[in-house]
């Protein structure tokens, strides 16, 4: 009931500090300022051609595409960066404090991006038996008797928020769209085992081009695919139930996936949200996928919290069963 609160009294908060603003504060969450033109173009969600057109109304932010349909700023930002609204709304009232530059200092090419991309992938490396990340997700109850090749450990990443500047370890992912084409790369700051002191320590660095549709592929293609929204809870998923799964990265992420070539069957394990976010992202997902033909199954824990939870919830009563 607390969290249901928070949400609540966040919601009108966030669009009041973003009013008229909205074309200065898209650039910088990593939305193409072209797109913000006021003309029809390319949707920054979907990536259709011609089908989008941000028209600001009232101040709102407003955008209509004919595939993606109509929202205001603040899902704009959920869309396009695959937050959910409590991370998106904290990441748009940041911007803001920290002062708005002009929209044509924050325009970013997409070999500038291509190039920040690269060079964060380059600085990692494969996780090590005891690394930071090994140490993360082993810490947070996984088994981990295969490492996907999907995410890596970067020793030392900047971190930059508002007033805060500083460094450190990080799980990164990769991103990648149905095509198979990289398109950005997800950060998961760390310290100590943890994830590190700081505002949404889990990020989307600006991506080559809209991310609807994609997942960190934590696991090989195959014809029957898994998906969850966050990593730990996918690698979750696959420790629990021996089947291939992929991140989606949150909720808004599920609701739009789209399977590459060459598979049939698609198990969406949603969470257990108490305000049903995520079972709401699989039913979405599910009649997409279904009119699209796939095989299409919805699973949800039973009580309250995500894969990961269930995980950590069944090794506890079979730990104390053990006991007895």
């Amino acid at each position: 009931m607390k969290a249901l609160i928070k949400y609540a009294s966040t919601k009108p908060k966030v669009r009041q500090v973003a009013q008229g603003r909205w074309r200065e504060i898209l650039p910088l969450v990593g939305i193409d300022a072209s797109a913000l033109s006021g003309r029809h173009g390319p949707c920054p969600m979907c990536g259709g051609v011609d089908r989008f057109r941000f028209d600001d109304q009232e101040g709102r932010g407003t955008y209509f595409c004919s595939q993606c349909g109509a929202g205001d700023g603040v899902q704009l930002v959920m869309r396009c960066t695959g937050q959910n609204f409590h991370a998106a709304a904290q990441q748009i009232e940041r911007v803001v404090e920290r002062g708005l530059p002009s929209v044509e200092k924050t325009k970013r090419t997409v070999e500038d991006k291509r190039g920040a991309l690269r060079r964060v992938w380059e600085g990692a490396t494969g996780i090590q038996m005891g690394d930071e990340v090994f140490q993360y997700l082993r810490a947070r109850g996984l088994q981990l008797d295969h490492l996907p090749n999907a995410i890596r450990t970067h020793p030392c990443l900047q971190f930059r928020d508002a007033d805060i500047v500083d460094s450190f370890p990080a799980m990164i992912g990769t991103v990648t769209a149905p095509s198979g084409k990289a398109l950005t790369v997800h950060r998961t700051y760390l310290k100590d085992a943890r994830k590190a002191p700081v505002p949404n320590p889990k990020r989307l660095m600006p991506a080559l081009q809209p991310i609807s549709g994609a997942a960190i592929r934590l696991a090989p293609l195959a014809p029957c695919l898994g998906v969850a929204e966050g990593i730990e809870t996918a690698l979750a998923v696959s420790e629990l139930f021996n089947v291939p799964c992929w991140s989606c990265i949150s909720a808004n992420g599920m609701s739009s996936f789209q399977p590459p070539d060459g598979v049939r069957k698609v198990i969406l394990f949603a969470d257990n949200d108490p305000n049903a976010v995520g079972e709401q992202a699989a039913a979405l997902a599910a009649q997409r996928l279904s009119r699209l033909r796939y095989e299409v199954d919805v699973v949800i824990p039973s009580v309250s919290g995500d894969w990961l939870d269930e995980l950590n919830r069944r090794k506890a009563v079979r730990a104390e069963g053990k006991d007895e």
